[in-house]
């Protein structure tokens, strides 16, 4: 969110001189953006050269017959002198002492993430651990169990996968099956058998309300805060305009803007992949046709798009298949010049853009006493990220690229494997490659 603000915070000074971040380290596998304002890179590895984990105590990949959680295994060697960041996270906790990462004698606990994996457990002797497959000294266990020293060599025995499938009994119904709940309990997946029931009245939410109306025991919320709780903790559901709807000129403003994130990418992952870049290299703002004509917008022109945070230019295209109301783009397709090793122009830097430009982390102070406000949802914390309201207007037909570009990054000192800049910034759709091609193969003259 608010994307220009945070680079701006990054290089930020004190009236002393002195960088109010004194110090940043970045653990990156690829020249981001965010190395640029390194004192310290640490170079990751990419998933293909390090263990990881879909775990059961983080986001399963369950199906819908029983509990799976599935590891990765590396194909690779580690580049150069790359480390996994797991591995540094678990070797930083056991230099800090942190009670988790050491044992009573204050010795590290775990020696690397593959450790740490295999003998964590999430109290001790619960038998409960990040991997449900294969537990127990023996690894005939599953679920619940001691921890087995092999564990990682029988899930790469095993296609990296385990799953445990329920009983018919257990399979339908889990939010009030009773066979289920006090299994999941049984075996860690839940603190309590209870039934998980959606609450027409929300009783936590109620207990919030009454502390801040001084009508409780105990804690209360800070007195600055107490009016927005009571007015949004309502324990019965209700419709309100975002908050940063209700600061926002609707009539100077009047779209919704939002994003979606490609099927094809997560976040900047996969900015390296030459067939990747071919699906996703840019993006446009998707607009209905009806709002684009009523805007003087043509399909394919370049526009102007502004919150009351900031611009951006980029280029529209129509669909039918958008709301009026609200306009919409993929995320994570933007790129400064030159950052992830790609060349200065290409399509990612020329063509595509980012909606953050136009997203602000924080909103105004719109009660006395209140300097500022999250930008997030008032109950869940959740980012602002769909309330962000916008307008649309053509621009010059001289302005044909992405507006909001950063200076071009420069590769790094020792930086290796850089491709060759015709690769980098290839657009697709456009030919150049494939021109390139034919022009590089030898000529078959028929005999």
């Amino acid at each position: 969110m608010n994307t220009q603000k945070v680079r701006e915070m990054l290089v930020d000074k004190s009236p002393d001189g002195h960088y109010k971040i004194p110090f940043l380290v970045v653990c990156d596998a690829f020249q981001s953006e965010m190395t640029a304002f390194a004192d310290l890179i640490l170079p990751d590895t990419t998933y293909l050269e390090r263990h990881d984990v879909m775990s059961m105590l983080d986001r399963p990949i369950s199906e819908y017959d029983g509990p799976v959680d599935s590891v990765r295994i590396p194909v690779l060697p580690p580049t150069g002198e790359c480390k996994p960041f797991q591995d540094v996270l678990i070797e930083l906790g056991s230099r800090l002492k942190l009670p988790a990462f050491t044992t009573e004698q204050g010795e590290a606990r775990y020696s690397d993430y593959c450790d740490f994996i295999t003998n964590y457990q999430t109290a001790p002797s619960s038998g409960v651990g990040f991997l449900m497959g294969w537990r127990g000294k023996d690894g005939k266990s599953g679920l619940r169990g001691e921890p087995n020293p092999n564990q990682w060599r029988q899930y790469a025995e095993n296609n990296c996968y385990y799953h445990h499938k329920l009983p018919p009994g257990q399979q339908f119904m889990r939010n009030c099956n009773s066979h289920y709940l006090d299994f999941a309990k049984d075996m860690g997946f839940r603190a309590d058998s209870a039934p998980a029931l959606i609450q027409i009245y929300s009783e936590v939410l109620q207990k919030f309300r009454l502390a801040a109306l001084g009508q409780t025991e105990g804690r209360r919320p800070p007195a600055r805060l107490a009016q927005r709780i009571v007015e949004y903790f309502d324990p019965l559901p209700f419709w309100y305009p975002s908050l940063e709807s209700q600061q926002t000129d609707n009539s100077r403003y009047p779209l919704f803007a939002v994003t979606q994130r490609p099927m094809a990418m997560y976040h900047s992952w996969d900015s390296q992949n030459a067939w990747l870049r071919q699906i996703h290299g840019e993006n446009p703002l998707y607009i209905h046709p009806a709002t684009a004509e009523h805007n003087g917008i043509r399909d394919g022109d370049w526009i102007l798009v502004e919150s009351q945070w900031g611009q951006v230019r980029c280029q529209a295209r129509y669909s039918e298949a958008v709301n009026p109301n609200t306009v919409w783009t993929w995320n994570a397709i933007g790129k400064a010049p030159g950052a992830w090793l790609l060349s200065k122009d290409a399509s990612e830097a020329s063509r595509g853009f980012l909606l953050n430009h136009l997203i602000s982390e924080e909103l105004p102070a719109c009660e006395q006493g209140v300097t500022h406000y999250s930008n997030s949802d008032p109950i869940t914390g959740q980012a602002g990220w769909y309330d962000v309201k916008v307008r649309l207007s053509p621009v010059c037909k001289d302005e044909l690229s992405t507006q909001a570009r950063p200076s071009a990054m420069q590769p790094l000192p020792g930086t290796v494997g850089v491709l060759d800049p015709r690769v980098q910034g290839y657009r697709a759709g456009q030919g150049i490659f494939s021109g390139w091609l034919k022009r590089m193969m030898p000529v078959q003259r028929k005999s």
